[in-house]
This record gives C-alpha cells, structure tokens and sequence, in this order.
C-alpha cells in the first residue's frame, strides 16, 4: 500500500517567513497570493491567515527589505563618527555605493519594490519606526567629504538627491543588463565617487586606497 504524497506542513509562523522568502523573489506587479500558496502547496486560505492581502505581504515585505540595507549601509559606517581625513571620507562614501549596488544586484525583486510605485509609502514606514535610517548614511558621507575639505560647501538636501539619483541610476541600469553600467561593483562604485565629488565642486584627484 503506498502512501499519498502530502503538502509541506508549516509549523505557527514558518508558513508566513516561507511566503515573504518567496515574494521576495517574484515582480510585485504580478505577484498572487493563490500562487504563492500553490507553490507552497498550501491552501488560499491558510495564506491569508497570515496576510488579509497582497498589499500587507508586500508592506511587510518592504519593511525587511529595509531592515537588510539598513544594517548593510551600517557595516559601510557608522554615521554618527565623522571620518578622520580625505581617504576615509571617500572610501566611506564608496563603500556605501558599493553597499546600495550590491543589495539591488543580490536582490534585484525586492529592490524594485522597496523603490517602485509605492516608494514613498514604503519609505514612511520605515523612518516611522524609530530605528537609523538607511537615509542617515548618505547625508553624513557628504558631510564627511565638507568636514575634510573635499568639496568647498556643506552639502544641501539638492545634493543628496543628486548623489541618491547617480547611485539609484546606476543600480537600476545594472538591473537593466546596460552594459556601461556593469563590471565588479567596487570599481564601478570607486568611479562614480570620483564623480560625485567633481559634481559637488570639489576636484575628484582623491582616491580611496585599499583598506
């Protein structure tokens, strides 16, 4: 006598982590519930014990993805310690390039959604809550770059959303398989640093060194 393959059974609260590890690969446009649960081999209405619906998964969804570039933007530096010299400046404002390219190149679905239609949404949620931002970090790298004498003023809120478009351009190029905007990440990162900095009027002849 053989024995009817069964679904997998979920144990209280692994069945929600399986659905947001599997959103988090899928294009949030297309995104379904019913498939997710097919795919999990669960039922629609198990799923929606978890969520009431599409929008709470991809909120919840959104939340951690933040949380992820949050604590990679924290190992880049910490924004409350201003840099020591020129070099320092520099490679901090690198490594945070480097931080933002690698977290949309290693999780292509979930940055298109932290960054797609519902951005502001998303972005609300996240500073709401009390904890550092990810939008700390690069207020602070333009400020280290002025603190050691790098560009010629303090940077203002047009500059930061000047060096957040040129990263998030550059990210969504790579995305896009555009092939000026590929190769490793750390030497595409080193050049646009180079280029913010001509940018904000300074005279782009430093360099981060390796560390």
């Amino acid at each position: 006598m053989t024995t009817a393959a069964r679904s997998p059974s979920y144990h209280h609260g692994d069945l929600r982590q399986a659905l947001l590890t599997a959103a988090a690969t899928r294009d949030p446009e297309t995104l379904s519930l019913r498939e997710l649960a097919q795919g999990l081999g669960v039922t629609a209405a198990s799923v929606y014990r978890h969520f009431d619906n599409k929008q709470a998964l991809l909120d919840e969804l959104a939340a951690r993805g933040f949380e992820q570039l949050r604590q990679r933007f924290a190992a880049a530096f910490d924004p409350a310690q201003p840099p020591t010299d020129g070099p320092e400046a520099i490679e901090r404002l690198r490594r945070l390039g480097e931080a933002y390219l690698s977290f949309a190149d290693d999780e292509p679905a979930l940055w298109r959604l932290m960054f797609g239609v519902h951005a502001a949404q998303y972005r609300a949620a996240a500073t709401a809550s009390g904890q550092p931002s990810s939008y700390d970090h690069l207020p602070a790298a333009l400020l280290g770059l002025k603190t050691c004498g790098l560009i010629p003023e303090e940077p203002q809120a047009a500059d930061v959303l000047f060096a957040w478009s040129a990263i998030h351009g550059l990210a969504a190029l790579r995305l896009g398989q555009v092939p000026a905007a590929r190769g490793p990440v750390r030497s595409v990162a080193q050049d646009m640093v180079q280029r913010l900095v001509r940018g904000l009027g300074g005279d782009g002849l430093w360099l981060a060194g390796d560390r």
